[in-house]
This record gives structure tokens, sequence and C-alpha cells, in this order.
């Protein structure tokens, strides 16, 4: 539910401000699918999600701040190598990233989270679950 002291004025700058994080997130993930793993390029996706979750926090828009925080567990999870960037991580990671704005967008016009991103938590998950695949061991 969102803070009843949030200003019309608060939610633009809010919005404003989402959008150029989200901008980063889609440059990222179209330089990541390009020229594959960069660890200045996941570095630089995570201090931006990490605004964008604690300022969606502050106007209190819960659902998207918790989605925020899982994106920037997956994020955590390549920058550490623990998480192969294959096709279906970056379909599941842009499709995402449409939904996120999308829900942006209509908890800013209707002044509440509308915009159900259960889905795209789940899938989330499902990369959080997923395991490296280990190397097969060398015949000695």
């Amino acid at each position: 539910m969102p803070d009843p002291s949030v200003s019309a004025e608060l939610l633009a700058i809010y919005l404003e401000d989402a959008r150029g994080q989200l901008e980063g997130l889609d440059h990222a993930l179209l330089s990541l699918e390009r020229d594959g793993f960069d660890p200045a390029v996941v570095a630089g996706v995570l201090g931006p999600l990490h605004t964008l979750k604690g300022n969606s926090g502050m106007m209190g828009f819960s659902a998207i701040k918790e989605y925020v925080h899982r994106l920037e567990d997956v994020f955590a999870r390549i920058s550490d190598g623990g998480l192969d960037l294959e096709t279906e991580v970056f379909d599941r990671l842009f499709a995402g990233a449409s939904a996120l704005r999308d829900a942006l967008e209509q908890a800013c016009r209707d002044g509440l989270e509308v915009r159900d991103l259960a889905p795209e938590m789940g899938a989330l998950d499902a990369l959080l679950a997923m395991e490296r695949p280990q190397p097969a061991p060398s015949a000695a």
C-alpha cells in the first residue's frame, strides 16, 4: 500500500528516476547479451537497482521493492559466476525488466501497485535455483 503522504510531485520524481534506472538495466542486459559477461557491466547494474529498491520502499511500493531485491540477487549470482548468461536467463531478465517497467508506470499512475509481479518473481526464483553445471571429472 502506498504511503498516503506521497505527493504527486514526489511520485513524478520517483518515476523519472526509476525510468532512468530501468533504461540502464536495459542497456546492461543488451550489452551482456551482445558481448558476454563483463564484471563492470554487472557491477554497474547493482547500484541503480539498490537505489530503485530503496526508493520503491520509501514510496510504499512493497511488491516492486521485493521484486527489485530479487533482481539484485540474480545479478549478484551472475557477478560471482554462479549463473551462466544463457538465452533462458536473458529471456527471463528481459521479460522481468518489461514487467517491472509496467508495474512502475501503473503504480505511479494509479498511486498503488496493481500489476502482479508474482509470475516474474517466480521466474527469478527459478534462475536463483539453477545450479551451474559442474565440469565432468577427468578420467585418471
